[in-house]
């Protein structure tokens, strides 16, 4: 297994949005390799205490190294941040309201170039490697959900998870290659992409791209845990403290858009209203009024950012405004 590695995207934009100081609580939910988070527990040392989910082991262990110098408190949890509401509860820490909470927190919904560089990880093509996919290691991979997958269920998650126009013949070529037991590894699926999706162009994204996206989101449970993400957030941060969230997929991004734009403005009332008479209140304000997105320069250094968007939000206390 290659050593982990993670090059971290946006990250003078994530240290200027999320603006950590000496002595904050940091919440990473997506601690990967700790590239975003050696950088930030650097600007909260000393007596900072940081907080880090990641489901995959290897991206758990390399994170425990890299942070192990810092001259803060450490908490580690190998768990999807799906569940970061209930761990962190399970562990006896407070909400914001309870005393508790946070001054900064990141969520990056990315892979890490470490789970897409590690061919037996089956993220990637670019090796024939066994067709797995999945983040934790555990549970069922690529292979086994393609095996017992319904055609018109697989033709949906190509449609809505990856904008696959052609989903339902190349769902019927892949359940039927899956069932003849011809679907195995990664370089099986992408033969089959190709086949129905067109041959790859040189600069061009290969036609199996998006296909590998969207059964990764599928196996993975990636858009349920970002949606149980953004409900439970907001009862986690303190009064003026900041979310940054990476996003890389249209869905996901649209998701943290439409999120952060309720909790700038939640009034539910009819505009004719002449008050609000719903009493919902207001949480916070977006501090990105456009995604910020990689520079011509990272894209040079790290061709992975090209679809990277960041979008931030300032939390305040209802109770203060």
């Amino acid at each position: 297994m290659p050593e982990f590695h993670h090059i971290p995207v946006l990250l003078d934009d994530v240290l200027t949005y999320l603006a950590p100081a000496p002595g904050n609580a940091y919440l990473d939910l997506t601690l990967g390799g700790a590239g975003h988070a050696s950088a930030v527990a650097q600007k909260i040392s000393p007596n900072g205490t940081l907080y880090g989910f990641d489901r995959d082991p290897a991206a758990q262990c390399a994170a425990q190294a890299r942070l192990a110098s810092f001259p803060i408190e450490k908490h580690f949890f190998q768990t999807s941040f799906e569940h970061f509401d209930a761990t962190l509860r399970q562990a006896g820490i407070a909400d914001a309201e309870a005393g508790g909470g946070f001054d900064c927190v990141l969520a990056d919904f990315g892979l890490s170039s470490h789970q897409i560089d590690d061919e037996a990880r089956g993220f990637s093509f670019h090796a024939d490697a066994p067709l797995d996919m999945r983040m934790s290691q555990s549970g069922l991979s690529a292979r086994d959900y393609l095996a017992q997958v319904k055609q018109d269920e697989l033709a949906d998650v190509l449609y809505q998870f990856g904008d696959i126009r052609q989903s339902r013949p190349l769902a019927r070529k892949i359940c039927d290659a899956a069932g003849r037991g011809e679907m195995n590894t990664t370089f099986d699926l992408a033969r089959v992409c190709c086949s129905i999706l067109g041959s790859p162009r040189p600069g061009k994204p290969h036609p199996a791209t998006r296909v590998f996206q969207a059964i990764r989101i599928e196996i993975n449970g990636e858009f349920d845990a970002i949606d149980a993400f953004l409900r439970d957030i907001p009862k986690w941060m303190k009064n003026n403290s900041r979310l940054a969230i990476i996003a890389f997929h249209s869905g996901e991004d649209r998701r943290v858009k439409e999120a952060m734009r309720l909790w700038q403005n939640p009034c539910t009332c009819p505009p004719q209203l002449p008050v609000c008479v719903c009493h919902k209140k207001q949480l916070g304000k977006i501090l990105t009024k456009k995604p910020i997105e990689a520079t011509a320069k990272e894209l040079d250094e790290n061709s992975r950012a090209r679809s990277a968007k960041l979008r931030a939000f300032q939390f305040i206390d209802p109770t203060q405004k």
